[in-house]
Formats: C-alpha cells, structure tokens, sequence
C-alpha cells in the first residue's frame, strides 16, 4: 500500500521522477563529454532534469503554481511541458537561423570563388 503525501503525490511518483531526472542528467553530461551534444543545447535539457529533481524533492511547488494559477495539478504539468516545448522550439528556430546565414554566406563565397576561378582560367587561356 503507498502512502499520499499531504500533496498529493505517492513516495513511488517522488522517487521515480528524481530517478528519471537524474538519469536524463547524467545522459545529457555523458553526451557532452563525449562531444556527441553541444553545451549550448544542453543547458535547457539540464535545466529540466534540474526542475524534475526539485519538484521530486519538493512536490509542494506543483500545489503552489496550481492554486497560484487556479488550475488543477494535471494543468500545470501541461503548461510546463508545453513551455518545455516552446522553449525547444524556439532553440532550434535560432540555430536554424543562424545556419541559414552561413549557408548564404557560405554560397555567396563559392560563387565569388568560382567566378575568380573562371576568370583565372580564361586569362591562363588566352596568354
């Protein structure tokens, strides 16, 4: 038989969420040591192994933002999960501007390249 908490949340809930948030924290490390994920894309994947470890230690934040909100407790995982990602989202429409940007810049630079290859040859050519 589990016990309830006063919040609401069983102690297997408790310490399932902190096992998965640690577990999603060493994973996101290894991937940066290893150099398979960029630091800059880990920070909001270690930012929410971060929050699952709180709400894990202190399940009372989840009863505070729902009665802050006047929302039931499963709203809220839904508002924090759609803010998960949105935020994902947006990271990823930066990047993808970002390699937009060098990619012209980078095709603008062939070009130029080419031009002058071919003006090269066309000279060598005709001498």
């Amino acid at each position: 038989m589990e016990t309830t908490s006063q919040f609401g949340f069983t102690m297997f809930h408790r310490v399932g969420l902190m096992v998965l948030s640690l577990l999603l924290l060493i994973l996101i490390l290894e991937l940066v040591r290893r150099r398979r994920f960029k630091e800059r894309y880990a920070l909001l994947w270690l930012a929410t192994a971060g929050c699952g470890v709180i709400v894990g230690l202190f399940p009372g934040i989840i009863v505070w933002l729902s009665r802050v909100m006047h929302v039931q407790f499963l709203t809220v995982f839904f508002v924090l999960a759609f803010l998960f990602l949105l935020g994902l989202v947006l990271s990823f429409s930066i990047v993808i501007s970002s390699l937009s940007e060098q990619n012209r810049e980078l095709a603008q630079e062939l070009a130029l390249l080419a031009n002058r290859l071919k003006e090269t040859e066309t000279r060598n050519g005709t001498d």
